[in-house]
């Protein structure tokens, strides 16, 4: 038995081969061992069908790393906004206000 090659082979990336947009339908498809039309087709049924597809989409292209990428798209605008000190800021004065809410509350 092999155990490494069964735990370490897939995992779920955006890839460059037969990428048609970002790689989304593509990468999903090869992680679920079926054709990336496929999942192509699932995305517009459900782009149909209430819109959700786009949306699946979307969420897909930010939270799924590219081909060779470390990390996602929303790993990175995550650590570049962690990194802002407007949004520190902005962290810090919601965090405020919060308490300010929960001390009025408490002393009634």
């Amino acid at each position: 038995m092999d155990m490494e090659k069964s735990t370490t082979g897939k995992s779920l990336r955006r890839i460059h081969d037969g990428r048609m947009i970002a790689g989304v339908c593509a990468g999903a498809g090869r992680f679920l061992g079926v054709d990336a039309n496929i999942v192509r087709l699932g995305l517009a049924v459900f782009t149909l069908f209430g819109g959700a597809g786009i949306a699946l989409y979307v969420i897909g292209w930010l939270l799924m790393p590219d081909e060779g990428a470390p990390k996602s798209i929303a790993e990175d605008l995550a650590k570049k906004a962690g990194d802002s000190p407007a949004f520190q800021d902005a962290v810090q004065k919601a965090k405020d206000a919060v308490g300010s809410k929960k001390k009025d509350t408490t002393s009634v």
